[in-house]
């Protein structure tokens, strides 16, 4: 591994994330829309390695109109209702296409779900009242377990968690990772004068969904025998790579914080 190649991509990837994430709402939701989309290029690409057809462009059409709805400030019902009208387009494509096959009607329902389903929540959480707490804790939480997973695996693992799907990950190496997610709830709390209580179970919560999409990820691309989902940023992989966690952490984080801040829903 390159430190040298590795930090600075890193640091314009954080920079280009705080700008678009804290200059307006709108750009909150056109950044991660612009993920979505790359990620459907991404995924597109490794699943059809997987024999698992999906049509990019379905994908691209279902996230597209999520975020309109997000920028129009639409309900929660508009946009399940919306999940509910690409699925029926996705099964009807199959219906009046028959030789593309039940295979290719199940791969489109399973990517509406993983990872656009997803990445409909987080559009909507972007453009919500309380993005900044489920964003932060969301992805700190995450960036702090990964790290810390990776040295407590290095040199206190010796339990495979899952063998098959992640040979390196390791119980051990899990256990670090939340007891760290903690930590930076702690420290998140500390720093921007947040509920204590609400910062530490919210990150530690994220964490665990975190290792969780992680996993779900790795298992794909071993499916498809690659390393990464993409090459957009040298020493990083794709989009799919730097977002696998915080896919599952950032709705995670925003669910729990509903429990503490009255009147999300």
């Amino acid at each position: 591994m390159n430190i040298k190649k590795r930090l600075l991509p890193a640091v314009i990837i954080v920079a280009v994330t705080l700008v678009c994430v804290l200059l307006s709402r709108f750009t909150r939701v056109a950044f991660f829309l612009a993920l979505a989309v790359v990620s459907a290029f991404e995924l597109q690409n490794v699943l059809m390695r997987a024999d698992m057809p999906i049509s990019k462009s379905l994908m691209i059409g279902y996230i597209v109109l999520q975020a309109a709805l997000c920028l129009g400030r639409a309900s929660v019902g508009w946009m399940v209702a919306l999940y509910c009208l690409a699925v029926f387009a996705g099964m009807l494509w199959v219906i009046l296409r028959p030789e593309r096959g039940a295979r290719f009607a199940a791969d489109n329902l399973f990517a509406l779900t993983w990872p656009f389903g997803l990445y409909a929540v987080i559009l909507y959480i972007a453009g919500s009242e309380i993005w900044l707490m489920a964003l932060t804790l969301g992805v700190l939480s995450t960036w702090a377990c990964d790290c810390m997973a990776l040295i407590g695996g290095k040199y206190l693992g010796s339990h495979k968690m899952a063998p098959v799907v992640s040979p390196h990950k390791t119980w051990e190496g899990a256990v670090v990772g939340g007891l760290s997610a903690i930590v930076a709830g702690m420290l998140i709390s500390w720093i921007l004068g947040w509920k204590f209580g609400a910062c530490v179970c919210v990150a530690f919560v994220a964490s665990c969904f975190g290792q969780v999409g992680d996993l779900a990820a790795s298992l794909m691309k071993r499916a498809a025998g690659v390393k990464d989902y993409g090459h957009l940023m040298p020493e990083h992989g794709g989009i799919m790579d730097k977002m696998d966690s915080m896919l599952f952490s950032i709705p995670a984080a925003y669910f729990c914080l509903a429990l503490f801040v009255p009147g999300v829903f």
